[in-house]
């Protein structure tokens, strides 16, 4: 039994590691990836305060895959085939019995599309946190407007990044200003459905000296400005935002991605409602709970290996509910936010220094074991 898993983030090795684990060798696991050397991205915030350095954040997918016993394949994706059950790549082509697509959510060619994005920064990519870190350093005043694109489902990066930047600027004592842009008329953490929570973390944001503009989004970049889609025009001599997600474009074309972008699946299995023999997770996916998180992607490739064990073998293993985990590192400021839903949404608020440390340890972990971390802390079915 073939399976084909193209990407090799959190969701993608997940899958690839515990169907191994499940089916030993009755199963035959490919992983295509651009590039064997994979990051843990959600700590790139923390080089930025220099408590992280690059080295820290990456393993080599290549042999992560081999002392597991499956295949990994270093080339790009060129063409998806459901019908015939082909991906052409760069390496040649490959069939399957099953496909898992975890490709990620197109970033860079969602940024490239926001007017005057040539302005501005985008950070989720590590090349643009160091060039961020580079900016930030040469600036004697610093006037930031930091938010998200409309639509963009993943504001934590957003948070850390505002907090961050303050940070930078009491550190050195500087003049500067930081507004954070957040889609929720709530404000931070504003999505979820506890209104207490977001406004004890609009307390802590604009306490730590940061502006917030609430329910609006940002949608063209200027030389010394940003407008937002509510019309509001923000004075800025350094922009970072983070574009809305869809399938990168090689899938688009394909009869599984709906009207807005995304490929529709049903859960807890993460199959995708056109093919059965297809899976989508992460970013791609439409339905993840809307903070698209590592810890997200990775109780989907939970359940996608769950749903293919019983599948496949008979094998019964667990199937989690979404849910976040969000540790955020902001310089002076650090803490833990989680939602879930067993009965009824469960939803905490701690602010502490030490998530700091606890984010750079967990961080550590998932490089230390190639994304192999099995326990997610989330309820099960």
């Amino acid at each position: 039994m073939k399976v084909l898993i193209l990407g090799a983030g959190y969701g993608g090795l997940t899958v690839a590691h515990r169907l191994k684990e499940y089916l030993g060798e009755d199963i035959e696991i490919t992983v295509v990836s651009k590039s064997r050397s994979i990051y843990e991205n959600t700590i790139f915030p923390a080089i930025l305060t220099n408590d992280v350095k690059v080295e820290d954040t990456v393993f080599d997918g290549l042999e992560v895959m081999r002392r597991k016993g499956n295949l990994f394949v270093e080339a790009e994706v060129k063409d998806v085939n459901l019908q015939s059950k082909e991906v052409k790549t760069s390496k040649g082509t490959f069939d399957y019995d099953y496909l898992v697509l975890a490709l990620g959510g197109g970033y860079e060619e969602n940024f490239n599309k926001i007017s005057g994005h040539e302005h501005a920064f985008m950070h989720h990519p590590l090349s643009d946190f160091l060039k961020i870190k580079e900016k930030l350093a040469s600036m004697d005043e610093i006037n930031a407007v930091i938010g998200n694109y409309t639509g963009s489902p993943i504001e934590g990066p957003s948070y850390q990044l505002a907090l961050i930047v303050r940070n930078e600027i009491n550190r050195r004592g500087i003049k500067g200003k930081v507004t954070l842009v957040t889609q929720s008329p709530n404000g931070v953490f504003g999505m979820l459905p506890v209104k207490e929570i977001s406004e004890r973390a609009n307390r802590l944001f604009e306490e730590n000296g940061i502006e917030l503009v609430k329910g609006d989004s940002i949608v063209e970049v200027r030389k010394d400005k940003v407008v937002t889609r509510n019309g509001k025009e923000i004075g800025s001599n350094f922009v970072s935002i983070l574009p809305k997600l869809s399938v990168p474009s090689l899938l688009r074309e394909t009869s599984i991605v709906n009207e807005r972008g995304y490929v529709e699946v049903e859960f807890p299995s993460f199959r995708t409602k056109r093919f059965h023999d297809v899976f989508a997770i992460g970013d791609l996916a439409e339905g993840m709970i809307p903070a698209r998180t590592a810890r997200g992607a990775m109780i989907a490739g939970e359940n996608v290996s769950s749903t293919l064990a019983k599948e496949i073998k008979g094998v019964e293993k667990p199937l989690y509910k979404q849910g976040i985990i969000c540790m955020f590192h902001g310089g002076e400021v650090a803490g833990m936010l989680r939602f879930d839903v067993k009965d009824k949404p469960h939803v905490s608020l701690l602010v502490n220094p030490v998530f700091s440390k606890l984010k750079i340890m967990y961080s550590r972990m998932l490089v230390a074991t190639g994304f192999n971390v099995p326990y997610h802390a989330a309820p099960f079915f």
